[in-house]
C-alpha cells in the first residue's frame, strides 16, 4: 500500500519540473536541431545524477562527518526517487533526438549496458513503496546496494572517459564532466569508508 502524504512526491514533482525547465531553456537557446538537443540531453543527465549522488552517499555522509548530513541520510529514499522522476526528461529528450538522427543514439553493447541500468531503475521505483522490505525481507539491502552501484557505474561509464578527454582542456567541456567524473569517483570510497566506520564504531566528525 502506498504511503500517505508521503514527502517523496514533493522532490519528485520538483525534480522533474526543474529538468523539464531545464531542457526547455536549453532547447530555447540552443534550438531544436539535433545539437540543441544533446545539449539538452548532457545536462539533463547531470541534473539526475545530483539527486541519485545525494540519496546514494548520503547516509555515508552521515556516518563520517556528523549529524550535519543526518537530513541527507533521511531522505535517501525520496532523493532515489526524484532521480527516477528526473531521468524521464533525460530518456525523453534521448528518444527525441534518436528521432531527430534516424538512428539510436547508442548502438551494441553499450546501449544494453545503459539500459540495465535503466531497468534498475524502474525496479527500485517499483520496489521503494513498501513492497521491497516486505517480500524481499533481507535481500531488500543487497539488491538495492547492487542496482544502484550499477546505475552509479553508468554515470561513471559517461562521465570519467569525458573528463580525460583532451577536449577538456577546454574549460566549459571541462566543467561539463570534471566535477561529475569526480562525484562518481568518491562515491563507492566514502560508501566503503562509512562501512570501516560503523564496523569498527570510531565517532562520526563533529557538526
Amino acid at each position: 500500500m502506498a504511503r500517505r502524504h508521503d514527502p517523496a512526491w514533493a522532490l519528485m514533482i520538483g525534480a522533474f519540473g526543474g529538468g523539464l525547465a531545464l531542457a526547455t531553456a536549453v532547447l530555447a537557446v540552443c534550438g531544436t536541431g539535433s545539437d540543441g538537443i544533446a545539449i539538452g540531453v548532457r545536462l539533463t543527465a547531470r541534473w539526475s545524477f545530483l539527486f541519485f549522488w545525494l540519496s546514494y552517499t548520503g547516509g555515508a555522509m552521515a556516518v563520517l562527518f556528523g549529524p550535519a548530513f543526518a537530513g541527507l541520510a533521511r531522505q535517501a529514499r525520496a532523493l532515489g526517487l526524484a532521480f527516477a522522476a528526473a531521468l524521464q526528461v533525460h530518456i525523453g529528450l534521448v528518444i527525441w533526438l534518436g528521432v531527430v538522427r534516424g538512428q539510436i543514439p547508442l548502438q551494441g553493447a553499450v546501449l544494453y549496458f545503459f539500459l540495465v541500468g535503466l531497468l534498475f531503475t524502474y525496479l527500485l521505483v517499483l520496489l521503494s513503496f513498501g513492497i521491497g522490505t516486505r517480500n524481499l525481507g533481507r535481500l531488500w539491502r543487497p539488491v538495492l546496494l547492487l542496482a544502484t552501484t550499477y546505475i552509479l557505474i553508468a554515470f561513471g561509464r559517461d562521465f570519467v572517459p569525458g573528463a580525460f578527454d583532451r577536449k577538456s582542456l577546454d574549460w566549459l567541456y571541462a566543467a561539463e564532466y570534471v566535477p561529475f567524473a569526480l562525484l562518481s569517483l568518491v562515491a563507492i570510497p566514502l560508501r566503503l569508508a562509512a562501512f570501516f566506520r560503523k564496523r569498527l564504531r570510531v565517532p562520526a566528525a563533529a557538526s
